[in-house]
């Protein structure tokens, strides 16, 4: 823990992570380009804009060029900006924790506990999360139970991604970067009007880097590079006064020697070249070759419709495909053990209704929501001393109807009561084929074919109380219920498997207020969690898990986000969260390799460290000349983190920093700018998350190295 405390009362002088200089946009809110003295505003009550400062819940908010001077490129970098998030993932599937909610039963047939949303539109795939962060206007980091608003799985909260709008302003963007691991990035936007009522935008971005990874086996490949081409459109039309209607389109392609759970954290044994690796994070000595690619693409269609200056309808259509395919050397070593190979294809369709109104002391919002989902997860684990496999195939259908409300009404000028309400229900129908057999003749030994149905329904209610003693303070208190689905495990035999919802009650309290005008603001959350019927992923061979209703847990926590400007040109924020998540209630958690069970009642929460601290200073000039130079360092804490319930140093992240920076030069006129950036300077080694169905063996995601660079870019509007 070097450095806490001194960084702890830092707290004092610095500031909340909220990117206060960035625009609104769904509800063609005005823009923030004064970072205290401009309204910043989210759209996450789904009724309007509202100030950041001024929502009742947790919530950080980043705008795009915030989050390009932080050099966040995807979902995994929010984790040095929001406070209580943390990012794993298996095999390119996003595991997103959120106040110490997440989940790693992220394969077909289950869904993740912390969601994501890009222009309203569930993304209901993991292995769609780490999109690259193209043409982004800014991304809502909302934590604590959505199940209200979002509803789906939106446990432990939703990550909103919000496109920028075209308009009738001719803008656009262009940038070209360099950096060790001879990465490249090459991106770009244009917006404008078409004429008419009509306006576009068009963006795209080449991202690419070599391997982070060396691999010393000539038998496999150099593993952690990157190679991505996206593109996105938008067409907006304009007919009448209070009638906005905008069809997107969007397409990604990416290639990738997949990480996966590729390093060992202990010894294989024997005469293993791996052994003489250990505890260098820099390379492997893996026998099979590694390789993955992605490709995925949506169409969508925003409708807004002004019925009165008080009655405002929206409409939120969207169809969706993925398809993601990887094969990797599942046990980290140049012994020829276990490989595996899978292949995710999912399309989904949803589309979304809903009636916001502002009348004088009230402000509601109805909507009715549908989805729709079908996966194929054909998945094969080879046991190479045997010549055999396990084959499944399971074939998954998702049907979910959602009916849902929420209203304000201003008791008196000071004091706001909330009532929400949600009901849901799903319908999963799960199809499995599943065999044994032989690699070489695929010949089968043993089969199992079966077909089951699931149905889920949930209410999921909030409540809450604003106070509003003078402007520039709100004090609140909350209390909301999150539910996830049930369902079913992609690689099980069993023809009588499947395990039911989890549940989360949360009780929420928080003080979010400004001072000075604007150039310090401080706030402060708490909050209890009480989670129930957790869905807990059981190892139980390679290519066979086990998930059970198997646990109770709860959870405390204290969020402090502070953000001040003592002097013009300077900013200082920062926020740190102390998390308290234990199992209440495990009387059966598996214990590693074996097929026995522990009590773990009194563990901490797998995926909770107990604090986080993140603290920025950014200072800009103005030369005489015109020149603006701009400099940002950032610093990152992480507490001690337990993967599973046994909570052994093995299968943990002991503490670390994470040290980051960048020095942007912007040209007379703000056109033209030349930046530098560097991200965990300090070459920190870590680990995201671990395994141990390496054969036998725990091994770890290996976190990224240092990686610095430069970009060049042109703007004009």
């Amino acid at each position: 823990m070097p450095g806490l405390l001194g960084g702890v009362a830092a707290m004092t002088l610095l500031a909340m992570p909220a990117a206060a200089q960035e625009q609104a946009d769904q509800a063609e809110a005005p823009a923030a380009e004064d970072a205290y003295h401009g309204d910043i505003v989210v759209t996450a009550t789904k009724n309007g804009a509202t100030r950041l400062q001024d929502t009742a819940m947790g919530i950080s908010a980043y705008g795009g060029d915030a989050l390009q001077r932080s050099g966040a490129r995807d979902m995994r970098d929010l984790t040095q900006l929001a406070p209580s998030m943390t990012v794993s993932e298996n095999s390119s599937f996003a595991q997103i924790y959120i106040r110490g909610v997440g989940s790693n039963n992220v394969f077909a047939g289950s869904d993740p506990s912390s969601t994501v949303h890009m222009d309203g539109v569930y993304l209901a795939r993991p292995a769609s999360y780490f999109n690259s962060f193209l043409d982004v206007e800014r991304v809502e980091v909302l934590r604590g139970p959505q199940g209200t608003l979002y509803g789906r799985n939106s446990v432990g909260g939703t990550i909103n991604v919000i496109s920028r709008k075209p308009d009738e302003v001719l803008r656009g963007k262009f940038e070209a970067g360099y950096g060790n691991y001879d990465a490249v990035q090459l991106a770009g936007y244009l917006s404008g009007p078409l004429g008419g009522d009509f306006s576009a935008s068009i963006a795209a971005l080449y991202s690419a880097h070599d391997d982070y990874v060396k691999n010393i086996n000539p038998s496999g490949n150099d593993i952690d590079d990157d190679d991505t081409k996206a593109v996105r459109g938008q067409l907006r039309w304009n007919p009448a006064a209070g009638t906005d209607i905008i069809l997107r389109a969007d397409y990604l392609r990416q290639k990738s020697a997949i990480m996966s759970y590729s390093k060992l954290l202990e010894l294989r044994g024997g005469t293993s070249l791996s052994d003489t690796l250990l505890g260098d994070y820099s390379r492997i000595a893996n026998n099979f070759p590694h390789n993955s690619r992605r490709e995925g693409w949506g169409v969508g269609a925003e409708a807004s419709f002004e019925l009165s200056p008080s009655l405002t309808l929206k409409s939120i259509t969207s169809y969706r495909e993925s398809d993601f395919a990887a094969s990797f050397d599942t046990d980290a070593s140049d012994l020829d053990l276990n490989r595996t190979i899978l292949n995710e294809r999912q399309s989904q369709k949803s589309e979304e209704l809903n009636l916001t109104g502002k009348f004088d002391r009230l402000s509601f919002v109805l909507g009715a929501y549908y989805f729709s989902e079908t996966i194929d997860y054909p998945l094969r684990v080879q046991t190479i001393s045997t010549n055999t496999e396990t084959f499944s195939a399971p074939h998954v259908e998702t049907r979910n109807w959602a009916a849902f409300g929420q209203a304000s009404y201003a008791l008196t000028d000071t004091l706001t009561l909330t009532a929400g309400l949600r009901y849901s229900t799903e319908d999963k129908d799960f199809t499995q084929r599943r065999a044994v057999r032989n690699i070489t003749t695929q010949v089968a030994s043993a089969t199992q074919n079966y077909a089951l149905e699931g149905r889920y329904s949930a209410w999921t209610p909030k409540a809450g109380l604003e106070w509003r003693p003078r402007d520039g303070i709100l004090t609140y208190v909350s209390a909301s219920r999150g539910f996830k689905s049930g369902g079913f495990i992609n690689s099980s035999p069993s023809a009588t498997q499947g395990f039911g919802p989890e549940y989360l009650w949360s009780y929420e309290a928080g003080v979010k207020t400004s001072w000075l005008d604007r150039r310090l603001q401080a706030n402060i959350t708490l909050f209890y969690y009480d989670y129930t019927d957790l869905q807990v992923n059981f190892f139980i061979v390679p290519g066979q898990t086990d998930i059970r209703n198997a646990a109770n847990a709860s959870i405390k926590g204290l969020e402090l986000e502070l953000r001040a400007t003592p002097v013009d040109g300077l900013t200082l924020e920062g926020n740190l969260s102390l998390l308290d998540g234990v199992y209440k209630d495990f009387t059966s958690a598996p214990r590693r390799n074996t097929s026995l069970s522990f009590d773990a009642s009194g563990q901490d929460l797998s995926a909770t460290p107990n604090y986080t601290l993140n603290l920025a200073a950014e200072k800009s000039f103005t030369m005489a000349s015109g020149w603006r130079p701009s400099i940002r360092v950032e610093g990152s804490w992480n507490g001690r983190r337990y993967f599973t319930p046994e909570n052994t140093l093995l299968e943990s992240q002991k503490p670390y920093f994470l040290l980051n920076g960048s020095l942007v030069v912007a040209a007379p006129g703000d056109r033209l700018s030349v930046s530098l950036w560097g991200r965990n300077l300090t070459n920190t080694e870590y680990v995201t998350g671990t395994a141990s169905f390496a054969a036998a063996r725990v091994a770890g995601r290996v976190g990224n190295p240092r990686t610095f660079g430069v970009r060049i870019g042109y703007k004009f509007d």
